[in-house]
């Protein structure tokens, strides 16, 4: 039996995604090789994809792997290619990779804003174009874009990385609505803070990459639980996936009352960097 409607939406079974190294990208591998779905899997780090697609096929899976730069149309394209020639067709397009960013705006150099977009909004625009052709192709499919509560929470000293993540929001309402008549739906994953490993790959001012290691290391959610209630909430066609809980109470918020929710992500921020800080100085034992 399924574990996943999704498998019984599409089965064929394939399925491409990037930044399926480690961290979310891997559990959503996991998840799939696990019903029996082929996967691509992609990462910028040779050695990490090599470990990630050892362990899948101990679990029985068959990943095709790919390393590149998501940033770069022409490696992407060649991937894309090449897993949809092998393969028939892609089902499920999962853009995932992405890197973090933090720091004040001044504080983050212009070279460190542009490549946090080149990778976190354009490696995703790239995977919806080359995935969209695709999809049209064979008359069906499900893109998931993965962006962030930080789309919508939009705190100081994310500037780089919520614009980034807004924009993967807008791009993915904008082609959801082209998209809809042709049997391909679009979906945003937008949760908080999940243990994975982005705090290592997060760029910006030194105190604010620790304070993002941090951050990650605290949350109480998982990369393997988000991708479980992810694959599940795609198979009811959701544009919006916000997970935990708490990140939906907070668009809420936000939507229903901006100037206070402003002046609560304000004195949180403030305290954040206070608390993180403190910690910084004085580490547990």
């Amino acid at each position: 039996m399924s574990r996943f409607r999704l498998t019984d939406t599409y089965p064929k079974k394939r399925a491409f995604i990037t930044g399926a190294g480690s961290g979310l990208g891997l559990a959503f591998a996991r998840a799939l090789c696990a019903d029996g779905w082929t996967v691509g899997v992609t990462d910028i780090n040779e050695k990490r994809l090599d470990d990630a697609a050892a362990a899948l096929r101990s679990i029985g899976g068959s990943p095709v792997s790919y390393v590149f730069d998501v940033a770069k149309y022409d490696e992407f394209e060649k991937a894309v290619k090449d897993f949809a020639s092998r393969h028939g067709g892609i089902d499920i397009g999962i853009n995932n990779a992405g890197i973090g960013c933090g720091g004040l705006f001044d504080e983050v150099s212009i070279d460190e804003f542009r490549k946090t977009i080149e990778i976190n909004l354009m490696g995703v625009a790239n995977g919806c174009h080359l995935f969209v052709p695709i999809m049209k192709k064979q008359g069906y499919g499900h893109i998931l874009n993965v962006a962030s509560a930080a789309a919508f929470l939009t705190a100081p000293r994310m500037s780089a990385y919520s614009a980034a993540k807004a924009g993967v929001v807008a791009l993915s309402e904008c082609i959801r609505g082209e998209l809809a008549d042709r049997n391909i739906v679009v979906s945003i994953l937008a949760p908080s803070y999940v243990r994975t490993n982005i705090g290592n790959e997060t760029i910006g001012a030194e105190n604010d990459r620790k304070f993002s290691c941090m951050l990650v290391d605290e949350s109480r959610i998982s990369a393997e639980e988000v991708a479980h209630d992810s694959l599940k909430l795609m198979a009811n066609g959701n544009l919006y996936i916000m997970l935990p809980g708490k990140a939906r109470i907070l668009w809420r918020l936000k939507r229903s009352m901006p100037e206070k929710y402003w002046r609560l992500v304000k004195k949180a921020a403030e305290g954040e960097v206070e608390r993180l800080s403190a910690k910084l100085i004085s580490p547990k034992p």
